[in-house]
């Protein structure tokens, strides 16, 4: 029966999984962007992110394959086990979704080692001798175009299942995406105060892309619970809607969304303190969506 198939039962696992997944992307994004458009004062920036996507493939990996029940068997969803060939299932979210870890996941790589040779901590390099920011800027079109995917496939997996309060909107792709470039500049924000970078006018240009994530992620949750209805209930009662009303919309978005944009805290505007305490506010914010979003709509809270 159709019931049978109504909840998956994904629990912290997914949760990690979607949270690291978020930032990740948000952060090879913000990365990408800097490559693209940016100015030489912002490569410190584009750095971290590219660090930051990196740094979270093992957190990432270890959480979607201790998922499965069988991580033994976590290969199954790249290759054909009689032809141990590559072979993705177009119409499986899970295989697609796959492809689109294990793509971002080659180009968060090589964008990584490509950042290692242009600071000159990978001086045994081969392309060392001939560094040019010509592959770079092909590492930052398609891995942007892999991470802006991996952040809003995690919202349209839950689009897939039959549960009503996943089902029932099509914005769950986009209120990812816009969450998951609110964490991943709050990450680079955090690892540029962290190793005592110059922030010059990059913390300026960062915190303006931070403040359009932001807002766009409170519109897109406003909108998904109107349009969701009363199927939204799951999401608003118990200990899910005090942890998405108290949580996720106001430590994770309305106080930060305040410190940036009222005047009577301009003066602290720029701070260290201001910094990190926004942006520890900002990922504690996006992780609780998730686990609001993953458990509480399964009625797991």
């Amino acid at each position: 029966m159709p019931g049978e198939l109504q909840i998956p039962q994904w629990e912290w696992w997914i949760v990690l999984y979607f949270f690291t997944g978020g930032i990740a992307a948000g952060a090879y994004l913000v990365a990408s962007v800097i490559e693209l458009v940016g100015e030489e004062a912002d490569r410190p920036a584009a750095r971290m992110g590219y660090y930051i996507a990196f740094a979270m493939l093992p957190i990432i990996l270890i959480a979607l394959i201790l998922d499965l029940g069988q991580p033994l068997r976590f290969w199954h969803m790249i290759l054909y086990r009689n032809t141990f060939l590559p072979w993705p299932v177009w119409d499986s979210p899970m295989s697609v979704g796959a492809y689109a870890l294990l793509v971002f996941g080659l180009f968060s790589t090589l964008s990584f080692l490509d950042v290692l040779v242009e600071t000159g901590r990978l001086k045994w390099s081969l392309p060392r001798l001939k560094y040019s920011s010509t592959p770079r800027l092909i590492y930052a079109m398609i891995g942007g175009l892999a991470a802006f995917f991996l952040a809003s496939y995690t919202g349209v997996l839950l689009a897939t299942t039959h549960l009503p309060v996943w089902a029932d909107t099509p914005m769950l792709g986009a209120l990812f995406l816009a969450s998951g470039a609110s964490t991943g500049v709050a990450a680079v924000i955090l690892g540029l105060v962290a190793t005592g970078k110059d922030l010059g006018t990059s913390i300026v240009k960062l915190k303006r892309l931070d403040i359009v994530a932001l807002l766009l992620e409170l519109v897109l949750l406003v909108a998904m619970l109107l349009w969701l209805g009363s199927s939204a209930d799951i999401l608003l009662t118990g200990i899910s809607g005090i942890l998405l009303i108290g949580g996720a919309v106001l430590i994770g978005l309305v106080i930060p969304l305040v410190l940036e944009l009222f005047p009577g805290f301009q003066r602290f505007r720029g701070t260290t303190r201001m910094l990190v305490g926004s942006a520890l506010l900002i990922l504690l914010g996006g992780l609780i969506l998730r686990t609001v979003v993953v458990l509480g709509g399964q009625g797991l809270l």
